[in-house]
């Protein structure tokens, strides 16, 4: 069985690693990489020259190369990799095979992976594949493709099971998980999800009614100051989101600036007493696919005709989820699909697939 363990994270390791080859190769023909949309807004850089005139005024033919389609950029490494990472999760909750020391294991790999801004560099962060896809679209007028790629990379896993992108390759969800796994005495499990998850919907709601209620005025403006939409103006608004002064993605840029110095110790603290605090308080991408879970057909489920009521899982999950699942309670939290309370039930009682399991209803 060990044997088995050290195949599968050792293959949820290199695999992805090798595909940054084949990432390479497949953008090298293109002109344009994630960089040309940044965080800041600047307009895209186009590819290639536009048609040069010489000295005699002849148009010379442009060999401008083709900028990338969003399946572009979901065939490079990084995009490969979030596959197989999801994959190799989906397989271990599958087979039963998670435990403290599996998920310690990949939660290290995802965050190797992605968070150190070495191997795959987190650009766009998975944030701003939800935000500046949406804040993009209604000012430049069209889908990056960088944005459109993240977008799918993000959800279409979580479509087939319960937040597979946030329990399995999520950098910033792994460095709070890791954080919330060092030993110590004030975990505090049971925190209020209604009061989490009413202020992640409260930012989100602000996120979009300051957005498309800003533009129009923004719109108005433009037009009294006879500016075309793609100017200076737009772009430094393009820029601004009520998400861009908490987005903890940005500190696995790891830049040692004041923001970093005031974000992260709060980041540390707060992981360390409570499980994925940003997730379940700030992250849009938390808020949506909370709301996908009701759809996923892969999840933890549980057979109330073996469950002998024993808690045992309550106290070893690491999750707020397991409880009130257990308890068939209508408000459940976010289930990142972690696992760890496949291998604490002593009846079997709980798994991950498909196929509902016998159900007794809400317990009192």
């Amino acid at each position: 069985m060990r044997k088995k363990y050290i195949l599968i994270l050792l293959c949820s390791f290199l695999f992805p690693v090798s595909g940054s080859l084949y990432a390479q190769d497949s953008l090298k023909t293109k002109t344009v990489d994630e960089s040309t949309v940044t965080h800041t807004g600047e307009e895209p850089v186009k590819a290639g020259a536009d048609a040069q005139k010489d000295e005699g005024g002849l148009a010379l033919e442009s060999t401008a190369a083709e900028a990338p389609t969003y399946l572009d950029f979901l065939v490079a490494g990084k995009y490969i990799a979030f596959l197989i990472l999801s994959l190799v999760g989906l397989s271990l909750l599958f087979g039963r095979w998670v435990n403290y020391w599996v998920r310690l294991v990949m939660l290290a790999v995802a965050f190797v992976l992605f968070g150190l801004d070495y191997i795959y560099p987190l650009h766009p962060s998975p944030m701003c594949g939800v935000t500046k896809l949406i804040m993009f679209r209604f000012t430049w007028g069209e889908y990056f493709p960088q944005f459109v790629a993240m977008f799918v990379a993000i959800f279409l896993p979580s479509l087939i099971g319960r937040k597979l992108f946030c329990g399995w390759v999520c950098p910033l969800g792994a460095l709070q998980d890791l954080i919330n796994k060092i030993p110590h005495k004030f975990h505090f499990k049971n925190f209020s999800f209604k009061l989490f998850n009413g202020i992640r919907i409260a930012l989100f709601l602000m996120f979009i009614l300051v957005f498309f209620g800003v533009m129009e005025h923004l719109a108005w403006l433009a037009k009294e100051l006879d500016v075309p939409t793609t100017s200076q103006l737009w772009r430094a608004y393009s820029a601004y989101s009520i998400y861009d002064p908490i987005n903890f993605f940005e500190l696995l840029h790891w830049n040692l600036n004041t923001t970093f110095y005031i974000l992260f110790p709060i980041l540390v603290i707060a992981s360390l007493l409570l499980y994925r605090p940003f997730c379940y308080m700030v992250c849009p991408i938390g808020l949506l696919t909370w709301l996908v879970e009701k759809i996923s057909p892969g999840r933890i489920r549980i057979d109330h005709s073996t469950c002998n009521d024993c808690s045992i899982c309550f106290t070893k999950a690491p999750c707020p989820t397991i409880k009130p699942l257990v308890m068939g309670e209508k408000m459940i939290p976010d289930c990142t699909s972690c696992g760890e309370c496949l291998d604490s039930c002593p009846k079997n009682s709980i798994s991950f697939g498909f196929i509902p399991k016998p159900s007794r209803g809400v317990k009192k």
